[in-house]
């Protein structure tokens, strides 16, 4: 891996103790042919058509002073405490990749009832497979996708001390935190529950142009968090952090901070993926 290769990456997991496998270091590719300004314009240029938009970077604030009231915790301390990072410049796609992105990769995946459609987007698919899907992807484009960051994630739904997604202060608004329970006209008679489109324009995209920043389907973020054992066994597994709220999640499930734990085997049908790609003019210019 040369310099430029490793320019964002090792200020994103510096301040983390995590340990990328072989599998997910694939995905810190630097893109095919970026050398000059003509190259980087290209690549945005595909980004563009591709349906990603320019996340600025910047300070970046994380988690919140105090954890959420639990009952069996006492108080929720994964959030905690707040600390900030400095994220770099980045893209982000607008939307969630579809069952038929998906299936291009995969095409003996099975949807789900809760998640369909062409358009709807894809889950029911392991950590393991997210990466894949990734690295096949960079692999046919020659472009850098990867998983984003929480720090990147979090820069782009929510700008410096926002709490919440869409809005600067107070609670959520009843359209963006829960898509099923705010568009029950939307869904089968007897459905308990289901994503929407992942470009329905119902409901409103944030202040940079993403679709469904929570209320449809949380997104798998890059890394993955082995735990100590319990009762002699060496370890409890590992784990990966998911973001954004989804359409199983009350109201506090959608703020900014909020921060979903899932086992790196775990089919859930309420998690998708989101893609980020480099600025390549950042890239360039490191």
């Amino acid at each position: 891996m040369n310099k430029l290769e490793k320019r964002l990456y090792q200020q994103d997991f510096s301040d983390c103790e995590n340990n990328l496998s072989d599998k997910e270091r694939l995905l810190l590719k630097y893109p095919d042919g970026l050398e000059t300004s003509k190259d980087t314009q290209e690549i945005k240029e595909t980004l563009l058509s591709l349906g990603f938009v320019k996340c600025k970077g910047g300070p970046t604030l994380m988690g919140q002073k105090n954890g959420l009231t639990c009952t069996i915790e006492g108080q929720r301390r994964n959030e905690t405490p707040q600390r900030e990072y400095n994220v770099p410049p980045f893209y982000i796609a607008k939307h969630t990749i579809t069952n038929t992105e998906y299936e291009q990769f995969d095409p003996r995946h099975s949807r789900t009832n809760t998640s369909k459609g062409d358009k709807n987007p894809v889950t029911c698919i392991t950590y393991g497979r997210a990466v894949g899907f990734t690295t096949w992807l960079n692999e046919q484009s020659g472009l850098a996708f990867n998983l984003p960051t929480e720090p990147q994630y979090v820069c782009a739904i929510a700008p410096y001390s926002w709490q919440y997604p869409h809005k600067p202060n107070g609670n959520p608004d009843r359209h963006v935190f829960n898509n099923y329970k705010a568009f029950v006209n939307a869904y089968p008679e007897g459905e308990i529950g289901a994503t929407l489109e992942v470009d329905d324009p119902r409901v409103p995209v944030n202040q940079i142009g993403l679709n469904h920043v929570t209320g449809n389907v949380s997104i798998f973020t890059l890394g993955h968090y082995p735990t100590l054992g319990h009762w002699g066994s060496i370890s409890d597994g590992s784990y990966t952090i998911i973001v954004g709220g989804n359409f199983r999640l009350c109201s506090l499930g959608t703020r900014s901070v909020t921060r979903g734990i899932i086992d790196v085997t775990a089919i859930i049908d309420t998690v998708g993926i989101r893609l980020v790609h480099p600025d390549p003019e950042h890239l360039l210019q490191t």
